[in-house]
């Protein structure tokens, strides 16, 4: 999380850039009119800041500056080095504080709006009044900050990284409303710009993931491929902008929960892992079989192939069921239809009267079977066969239908 402030400070930092030769020396400032340096000393101590890398150190210079020129022409430039020194030193409260300031002396500033927009996320607070600071300024950025900063490039900076800034920021901008928006439980808003996020880069794994928590607390059947698909992306997706090691560990064991009590099975989910490995968003067309439409469709292959079973098992579900009594009434004493159920055993073996059946191989069982001929050879118990018989008793638990005059078909 924290090189990834330090990683977005890109825009602030090319504005730093583009207005450091824009500081007069004394002998220049006598010379135009406009802000003045107060002597030498301040000059000297504002190129030490420009100049310095390190963030901590150019803090301490700001400091030194600050306090030997607290009235300065150049509070502005000072405000946005402390700023953006602020953020490279991961301190997002004072880099947020800094840039409110900055937006007292210039309002719309974009570099402070950039940086609340930026921070907003790390700051571990929730409050009302940040998100709402957070959203102010995110939506100014779109709304048209944007375009107007990055409409013309100074000489001094390449068109890659000025191109790369503009492209940041807007990142930036759509990352902080989906993150608010999921702080305020408003996860379909949420999912809308975590989606332009993710469009814009797909390598923001932690958008992945974001945009799976949020999809799924929606609850909505029809977007569950875009979560159990984002959850995958945050697990595999290594490069530049991935989760770290452990966390894809804790987000993979996730998907693999989540996954297996969708699908019933973790059939389908390696298929799922290479595809997200490649893109960041789901295909339109992407279909994962929720377990009730994989046991439905093995009910419906299952009853194609053997439809006298299912004959017996929807008959059972009537007997047992609320309209049981009227069902009964119209079956006894006539002849059943043709079912097909696995042999329990078989009375006596040899020369079997009497057969027990059951649905399931193994299972116990659910109809005594009466043949009108004793059986001249043996059945062994599992194997299946079809017959018919006349219905005489019922009980219903344990379920038992007994049939006479019955013939094996």
């Amino acid at each position: 999380m924290l090189k990834r402030i330090t990683q977005i400070t890109l825009p602030v930092c090319l504005l730093l850039m583009a207005t450091a030769a824009a500081i007069p020396s004394p002998q220049e400032s006598q010379e135009k009119k406009g802000p003045q340096v107060k002597d030498r000393q301040e000059y000297d101590l504002i190129q030490k800041a420009i100049g310095e890398t390190d963030p901590a150190a150019k803090i301490q210079v700001l400091d030194q500056w600050k306090e030997k020129y607290l009235e300065t022409d150049y509070e502005v430039e000072r405000l946005r080095m402390y700023m953006a020194s602020y953020q490279q030193t991961q301190q997002p409260a004072k880099a947020i504080e800094t840039a409110k300031e900055l937006l007292e002396k210039v309002p719309g500033d974009f570099s402070a709006s950039y940086t609340i927009t930026l921070l907003t996320p790390f700051l571990g607070d929730t409050s009302p009044a940040v998100l709402g600071d957070g959203e102010t300024a995110a939506k100014g950025l779109l709304a048209g900050a944007i375009e107007k900063q990055f409409a013309s490039k100074p000489e001094n900076i390449s068109q890659a990284d000025w191109d790369s800034a503009k492209k940041g920021a807007t990142v930036s901008a759509y990352q902080t409303l989906g993150w608010i928006a999921m702080q305020r439980k408003e996860n379909v808003a949420a999912e809308e710009q975590f989606k332009q996020v993710l469009q814009l880069n797909p390598n923001a794994g932690q958008v992945s993931y974001w945009l799976g928590n949020v999809v799924l607390a929606q609850g909505d059947p029809t977007k569950n491929e875009t979560a159990l698909f984002s959850f995958a992306r945050a697990s595999v997706y290594e490069g530049e902008g991935a989760l770290p090691p452990e966390s894809r560990q804790q987000v993979d064991a996730y998907l693999t929960k989540v996954y297996t009590k969708y699908a019933g099975t973790e059939e389908g989910l390696d298929e799922l892992k290479a595809m997200a490995r490649n893109q960041a968003l789901p295909p339109a067309d992407l279909k994962i079989e929720s377990a009730e439409v994989r046991s439905f469709n093995a009910e419906q292959a299952a009853r194609k192939a053997n439809p006298q079973l299912y004959m017996f098992i929807d008959l059972k579900n009537k007997l047992t069921g609320t309209a049981g009594e009227q069902t009964w009434s119209e079956l006894r004493g006539k002849l059943t239809p043709e079912f097909r159920l696995y042999v329990v055993s078989a009375n006596p073996p040899e020369r079997p009267q009497t057969i027990n059946l059951s649905s399931r191989q193994g299972g116990p069982v659910e109809v005594v079977l009466n043949l009108e001929v004793r059986r001249r050879t043996g059945l062994g118990s599992g194997q299946l066969v079809r017959f018919e018989g006349v219905a005489s008793d019922l009980t219903r638990q344990p379920f038992r239908l007994t049939l006479v005059d019955g013939q094996l078909l």
